[in-house]
Parts: structure tokens; sequence; C-alpha cells
């Protein structure tokens, strides 16, 4: 059995499941059509609800994948053909000539400055021009050229060719051609994204006829600092300013004539796309977002939805009929649904937010590899077996938008789910070694400071005078080169600044621009491979610090970051090389929780090989998913629990009923818990997995009216029904506290269709229906043709002698005669998740949910290593996700099981015994167990273990004798540092 998986497609999904294949010690060949990776989400700006820079954080990714030993990236590249059966297939994969050899070129740009023919560039949607032979965007990888076959002059007429003679490097070659490879696997990952619906099938709209309307990516490429106008909110040769811009949502999306699926991101990003623009452009007076439902489905989706409103923008309800247009203006007619008036809308821009549809040769693959595709197009997988992303063929998987539309987040947790049950084809796998880097001595060197200053396109570059930082500090004591990137984090700048690392001798290096939280980890890595101990690093985050809170004050942001700057330098000087401690691993999990999420985490690492302990603090694993049938997809979710609770046996899992956690020590290869019915365990990886409960009812008070869950226990036990039974959403949630719940507008589509089989006559009422689901669409369009009323009711009703009494925005004041009140009680978080924060140093939000390490790229991760989230704990979510999640934590999980042993930080708190008096005060405050008093020739001392140690310092701020330091944070660093702040000597 070969012991590796193929992934098709280099997007953010089809990167980041090689990355966790390659993690768990398994080989992985990393397949894409096009000549780079980074996919769709390489062409966005920010990302919604953090605002973040698209490019700052999936360039770390893309980065990282690029540099991996287990990952073999093959770009411009083709499977055709498969043969074999899991767990070995033999793929044929054909790759397409580059005409550029890689092994030689540099991404000089010679070619391309000498080239003489430009064509609409596909990466800007055609608003903007490159050259024959291009680089598809300033922060591909590889970053490598590529001719363009179909349109280079010297492969199609046999003239020009003036590219090959300007390289230096000797790198193009015009002889190149197509090869064949075939390589055997264990499994196969598809990850190949979507397509955008051509809104020119809908002639009513206008595109392609007038400048000024643009499709969502379109306008995307125009708000980026790469794209054509430079981050400029104009259009492409235009210098008027922009004062009205309309969004139309739903754009072949949810229509019966194109398609039929809502594409679940649109309304989200719309609401980004004003934000940012509002932010570009302070010439613009209003903006309308045009829509039929609003889904803010997402964790802090409602609180991003009331800043745009906030901030100004127009949420209007109503589909668009078309748009027109003279000299001047577009004219925009669109329906308020909620006053029934038609009304036309002048503006400058119009935005289409236009459907998510399958990828372009989507068929022809499935074709190629034997998997089925649904009637919308996308890859059809086993929503009702338990296993949501296993395609129709055993061993083909599928993460991301080819199997529907959906977020990043989303298509992140696919992505490692895939990963986490590709994985399990190869059990037992040999423990991996950690290799230990040998680095450039630096200690007796002459200092030599360089200074790295990020523009972070217009995240930083649009508020603070980058220019003026680095003439700054080139002039600060022991600085000898300092330089400004446009992303400092993409593979060119990193190359870039290993280069002057080894060309200008640096021993210590200083990096402006966003989060260490983040970034640290790509530029320490970077310092390695220039020879330099990671360590001798210091970042400094002008870009949180500075371009963000001093948005509105550029000469306010641009003295704080020279500051920083100076501060940071002053710091740097005195970093010394720390190396990291082997640590020995324990080589089991430990699962908190036994619903869906809990036990699918628990019975794919058991698969794996590893051993496992799965806790429960009540008498029966399940959760709540247990009691639950007959949801709007089909599925049974009571069977999918029993069929992965049988899982769990049958793979040998340690199962614990009725106990909690009680105490926490140790961190990641060897955490120490204590159980609540005095046990004891150890385990090297946690995964929290303790589910939510049902929101409170709050001041809601209809008497007779059941929940959601107690219905489903009444039908359950063959209660009665009444004729005329009402269903009232958004109970709990939606408010000032709690966003929408995600998976209850579902759930009750699901019941709403059982009763009207049964002949039962039934009324939703609804604030936004949350319909983002694959298939859930044309569920709901079945629902209405069945005769469920939907009705639009934004606050709770009265039930007044057997008749809600209610005002409705579009139907305006109604009666309606109900027997039975069914509250769609959404979730929140349990008391369980605030006990477990605190034990494990975890984070929460602001709603009590377990707050992830970053919200779109580590969905499932804590800032803490080895500490997993999954499931409802998280956020509220369907089984169906619960369950990807499940997974998507045990291919975490499996990145540290995977290892013989792990390397800990040196960033840990040290104790100088002949300055401690042994006083306790240190032991007494370290909340990791770190710090014990032992007695050293006669005298108290204080000890400190350095694998318990996360060098939080406390210990250090707290000794009254300056005892402690806290390694690359010593007192004389941060004295050195504060002294350059107040102009001291540095």
């Amino acid at each position: 059995m070969p012991a590796a998986v193929a992934v098709i497609g280099g997007g953010i999904a089809g990167v980041q499941a090689a990355l966790d294949v390659a993690n768990a010690g398994v080989q992985a060949y990393l397949i894409e059509r096009g000549p780079s990776l980074g996919g769709r989400m390489a062409q966005l700006d920010k990302t919604f609800p953090t605002n973040d820079c698209s490019t700052c954080i999936l360039s770390p990714k893309i980065v990282e994948a690029s540099r991996h030993p287990l990952i073999k990236i093959m770009t411009l590249s083709e499977v055709t053909a498969s043969e074999g059966e899991s767990p070995d297939f033999v793929l044929t994969i054909r790759h397409r000539p580059r005409y550029v050899r890689e092994e030689r070129c540099v991404a000089c740009g010679i070619c391309a400055e000498k080239c003489p023919r430009r064509i609409r560039s596909e990466f800007d949607m055609g608003l903007g021009d490159r050259k024959c032979i291009f680089i598809p965007f300033a922060q591909a990888v590889p970053l490598k050229y590529v001719v363009d076959a179909e349109h280079c002059l010297f492969l199609n007429e046999g003239r020009c060719g003036i590219c090959k003679k300007a390289c230096p490097a000797g790198a193009i070659d015009f002889e190149m051609t197509e090869s064949i490879e075939r390589i055997r696997v264990g499994a196969v990952i598809v990850a190949t994204g979507y397509d955008q619906f051509e809104p020119a099938l809908l002639a009513n709209y206008g595109h392609g006829a007038h400048p000024g309307i643009l499709t969502g990516l379109e306008f995307e490429r125009i708000l980026s600092p790469s794209g054509p106008t430079g981050g400029r909110l104009a259009l492409p040769g235009s210098d008027g300013s922009v004062r009205s811009i309309v969004f139309v949502q739903c754009v072949g999306s949810r229509d019966s004539r194109f398609c039929g699926h809502c594409s679940r991101f649109c309304c989200m990003v719309s609401i980004k796309q004003a934000l940012v623009a509002l932010e570009h452009e302070p010439s613009i007076q209003n903006i309308h977002i045009c829509y039929m439902d609003l889904r803010t489905y997402g964790k802090g989706f409602d609180r991003y939805r009331d800043r745009a409103r906030e901030e100004g923008v127009i949420l209007l309800n109503g589909r668009v009929a078309d748009v027109s247009w003279d000299d001047s203006l577009l004219r925009v007619k669109v329906e308020d649904t909620e006053s029934g008036q038609v009304k036309t809308i002048e503006t400058d821009i119009v935005v289409l937010a236009t459907a998510a549809v399958p990828s372009k040769g989507l068929g022809e693959l499935a074709g190629v590899l034997g998997i089925g595709l649904g009637d919308d197009g996308f890859i059809e997988t086993s929503s009702s077996g338990g296993r949501p992303v296993q395609a129709t063929r055993t061993g083909i998987l599928a993460a991301g938008c080819c199997s529907g539309p959906k977020d990043i987040p989303d298509s992140i947790c696919e992505a490692s789910a895939a990963a986490a049950q590709a994985l399990s084809l190869f059990p037992n796998r040999e423990p991996t070694e950690i290799e230990v880097t040998s680095f450039r001595g630096v200690s007796h060197e002459e200092l030599r400071v360089g200074v790295f200053v990020c523009r972070c396109g217009t995240n930083i570059g649009s508020v603070v005078d980058v220019p003026s930082v680095v003439a700054s500090a080139r002039k600060l004591a022991g600085v000898t080169y300092a330089e400004e990137n446009v992303f400092s984090c993409s593979e060119s700048s990193l190359i870039d600044i290993a280069r002057r690392i080894e060309e200008e001798r640096l021993n210590r290096v200083v990096v402006a621009s966003c989060s260490p939280r983040t970034h640290e980890p790509i530029f320490r890595d970077t310092l390695a491979r220039a020879g330099l101990n990671p360590y001798v690093l210091e970042m400094v985050n002008i870009r949180d610090q500075c371009s963000w809170v001093h948005r509105g004050d550029p000469g306010e942001a641009t003295r704080k970051a020279i500051e920083l700057v100076r501060m940071g330098v002053a710091k740097a000087t005195l970093l010394e090389p720390l190396l990291p401690l082997s640590v020995p691993l324990t080589r089991n999990a430990l699962i908190v929780g036994g619903g869906l999420a809990g036990m699918t985490a628990a019975a794919d690492l058991a698969t794996q090989g590893y051993e496992v302990t799965l806790i429960e603090e009540s008498d029966t694993i399940g959760g709540l998913a247990a009691s639950c049938r007959e949801a709007a997809d089909g599925a049974d979710d009571a069977d999918i629990v029993k069929r992965i609770a049988d899982s769990v046996g049958i793979r040998g899992v340690r199962v614990v009923t009725g106990v909690r956690v009680r105490a926490v020590e140790g961190s990641v290869g060897d955490f120490k818990i204590a159980l609540s019915d005095g046990s004891e365990l150890r385990a090297g990886v946690i995964v929290l997995a303790p589910g939510g409960e049902p929101a409170q009812l709050g001041d809601f008070e209809i008497t007779g009216a059941l929940t959601s869950t107690a219905f489903e226990r009444m039908r359950g036990s063959g209660g009665e029904i009444p004729a005329r039974v009402s269903f009232i959403q958004c109970v709990g949630v939606r408010n000032d506290r709690f966003g929408c719940s995600r998976y209850c507008c579902l759930k009750t589509l699901g019941q709403a269709l059982t009763l009207r089989r049964m002949g039962k006559e039934v009324n939703v009422l609804y604030k936004d229906l949350m319909f983002f689901h694959r298939g859930a669409e044309e569920l709901y369009w079945k629902a209405c043709e069945m005769g469920v009323r939907f009705i639009k009711c934004e606050m709770m009703p009265d039930m007044k002698a057997g008749r809600l009494e209610l005002h409705s925005p579009i139907d305006g004041d109604l009666s309606i005669p109900t027997d039975m009140v069914v509250l769609g009680t959404g979730m929140i978080p349990s008391s369980y998740v605030a006990e477990l924060s605190k034990m494990l140093k975890v984070p929460v939000s602001r709603e009590g949910f377990f707050l992830e390490k970053h919200p779109k790229l580590a969905p499932v991760e804590f800032a803490v290593d080895g500490i997993y989230v999954a499931g409802c704990a998280q956020y509220p979510m369907t089984a169906h996700e619960s369950i990807i999640q499940g997974s998507a934590a045990a291919a975490k999980a499996s990145f540290v099981l995977s290892k013989k042993s792990l390397m800990s930080s040196p960033m840990v708190c040290t104790v100088d015994n002949e300055r401690c008096r042994g006083c306790g005060e240190c032991e007494s405050l370290c909340k990791f167990g770190a710090v014990r008093i032992i007695t050293v020739r006669d005298r108290k001392v204080s000890e400190i273990d350095p694998i318990l140690c996360k060098g939080c310092g406390v210990c250090a701020v707290s000794c009254p004798s300056n005892a402690i330091d806290a390694k690359g944070f010593t007192y004389d660093q941060l004295t050195v540092a504060i002294s350059a702040l107040l102009g001291g000597e540095t």
C-alpha cells in the first residue's frame, strides 16, 4: 500500500489538505492545473468578518506548503486517468510545459519587461493586463514565470523570442514538451474550487455593456492593492470619484432557470466589500445592498452586518429587476419588498453577486475518477452516512467548493476532515523524527541588524508612510540594511529577505508588518533557511498597532510606527540565539465530549492506531443529535449517531461516561488530566468537544409552546399533533448577545415538510431564512409548493385566543389560527465551556463559545499547542458540520501524535540562583505548575521546568529580586527598548 495521498486543486482547501497529510508524516502530491497555488482566495482583498488581508493569511500557508519536504507540488498538471481501488490507486498525470525551467528562473522579471505583447489578465478578471510571459500574481507559489502558449508570438508564429534572449539565467526553453507521470497513492482528495456564473446570461443586468457594471470578483480586484487600480476605488481608465454603489444579490443563484442553490458566501462578501469601499473612498454618499434573504449565518456575521448598518450601508429587502443607464448614471430598478414600492436607485457602480458554479472540467475529472455528481453539478458526497466528505467511490474524498459553495473556514474544515480520513488508510505509521538544524554562530560577530518594513498592500501602506519608516530605520545604531516590501510574507519577499541575510551578513532581523501571532513562524523559518538562528528575529506590529488604530490620522500612525521600529531594533541588538528542547511525547489523545464531533475525532484517531480516551459528562454518548430525526436533507441524525458510536467501539476507543475534567497540568505532548471521579490520565493532545445547549427562552412566553427539541421528543413517543402548527424561529438568539445558530432553519424546514406530508397546516415565522446548506434552497421551494407558509416577522408575536397576533414587514398585521406553537430555540455554550477555558487557558468569544486561533484558517485550533476544538462548543452547527469538525480536529491532532518527540519553544523563563531568595512568589503565581521551590546547598531557590513553562513572564515581573528573566523578553532587552522609546541611550 503506497503511503501517499493525491490532492487535486491548489486553492486554500487543497493546500490545507496537503499540509495536514504531510504534517502527519505521509507524502502528499499537490496537483494544480494552473501555474501557481492560491485559487480564488488569492484574488481577494480582505476576508470577513475580521477584515484580515487575504494575501497576508494565505501567503504563509502556500509558502509553508512549498517548503514542506513531504509535499510535491505539480502545477500546470491534470489527472487524466485513474486505475486500481482504494487504498492503491494509480493516477496518470499530464504535465503541460511552462516553457521556463523552474530550477533556473529567479523571477527577476527581465523577460516580462522585454516581452512586447500585452493581453488581459485573468487574475484581474480582465480589468488589467499582463505580458505573454508572466507570474500570475506577486505572491505566487511557485514564484516562476510561465509562457502563455496560446498568445506567445514565438510559439504560434515562430517570431519574436525576445524573452529568451533577454533572460540572464537561460531559463526560457521553447523546446519543452508535455510529459506524463504515473503515481501510486492510497487516497485522492478533490479540492478543485468553483467558477463564477456568467452574468451575461441575464441581459437585464447589463454586464459587459457598461464598464460600471461589475461582478463581485471584478470589484474585489479593484479594491485590492495588487489590482488594476492599485486599490483605488475607480474603474480602470476613469478618474471620476464614486458617490454611490449598489450591490445586487443572487445573480444566477436561487434562480430555477440557472442555479437553484444558494451560493452561501455572497451576502457576507457584499457586506464586506461595502465596508471596505467606505474605507477606500470618502466620497461615497450611499451604498445599497439589494437582497432576498440576508444570510449572515456564521460566527460574528450578525455583528458584522450590524456594523455595516451603523456605517450607513442600506440593506434593502428586494430583488433587482433590471439595470439601465445613460451617459452619466446607472439606474437600478428594485422592488422594496417591505414598502411594496418599486424604486429606482441612481448609482455610479453596480456590483453583481454572481452564483458559484462547478469549476470548469469538474465533470470530466469526475468521470476520470469514477465519482458521481449531484443534480447541481457539484461532487456528490455521503451526507447521510456519517462521512460528509466521502465521494461515491471509496478512497475518493471531496473538500471545499467542489462539493458545493461554502465559506473559507468551512472549506478549511472539510480539507482537514478529508486529510484525517485519508490518513486512516495508513494506520500504525512509524513516528517521524524532527531534524535539528545547525545555524551560523553570531555571538561574536559585529552587530548587523536588518530591518524589513511591510506595506501590506494598503493595509499598512495606505495609512503609514512606509518610506519614512524605512528611512528612519536606516539611521538607527546597528542597522546595516533596511528596505520595504509590498507583502513581506509573500514567497518573493521571503526569498529576498533570506538573500539579504546572506549577502549583508545580517545577524539580527527586525520585521515590521502585522501580527506575530500569525506570521512569526514563517519569518523564523526564513531566518533558519538563511542559516540564521530563528530566535534573533524581532517582529513589530505596525498594522494592528498603527495603521488600524490610527486610520484617521496617518501622521500619528507613521510617528508611532517609527517609534515602534526604533524600540524593535534596540531590543534586537540584545537578542541571543536560542535552541529548542526535545520533549518526550505521550502518543495518545483525550477527547472531551461524546457528541458527534467528539465521537468522530475519537474514531478517526483510533483508526490511525493511536490510543484514545473519550470522556462524557452524561451517562451515554451521542449528545443532542441522538434525539434528532428527519432532517430536511433526509438524514436521520439519531441513525448517524448510532453508526459513529458503533465505530467508536469497533476502533477500541476507551469510553468513560459520567465524568468531567477537574484539573489539567502539563503542555502539548504530555498533559496530565485529573477527572471528577478521582482518576487521572495522560495525553499528548486534547480535543475539546463538549457541545452546546438550547438557548434560554428569556421573557418569551406562550402558554403550551414547545421547544423544537421537546417537539421532536413528543413526536418520537407517538404524541398527537394538532391540525395547525406554527414555528417561531430565532428564540433566544440573534439578539444583543448571540448570533444566528446556523442549524435551526434547516431543522424547522425538515419538521415542516414532515407535518405537511401528514396533512397539517404549517406556518413558519422567521427573521431571515438561513437556507444556505447544499440542497436546502430546493427543499424550501418544495415546502412552499406543498403549502408551508413562510412569514417574515421581526418582532415576537403574541398568542390570543388560539391566534398568533403579529406584524409582518411584508404582509402587514396578521392573525394566524394556531393549535400548537413550536419554538425554534437556538444554541448557546454550555457552562462546561467556561470551566474548560479556565483550566486549559484557552479563550472564549464574546458569546461564550471557544475562540479559535483564527476564524478563517484555523477554525479547530487554539493558540495553545496541542489543544483543539470541534463541534458546537466552537459555534452552533449541523450534525453534518459537527462530524466534519471532529475529523478536522483529528487531522490537527495527528500532526503532534505522528512525531517521536516534540521540540519545545526555548522562549521560557529562567532563574538566576545568585539573586533568588526563595520567597515562593513565583510558585504561587504560576498557572502552569512550572515553578517549584527547591533546596540547593542549604538555600531555598526557585526552579522552573522548561517543558511546562509557557514563557508568559508573570513570574519574571513579580519577582522582587529581579532573579527571573523570560528568554526573548529579558530585563535588559525590555529596558533598552523602553529607553529607545523615551529617547535614552540605546
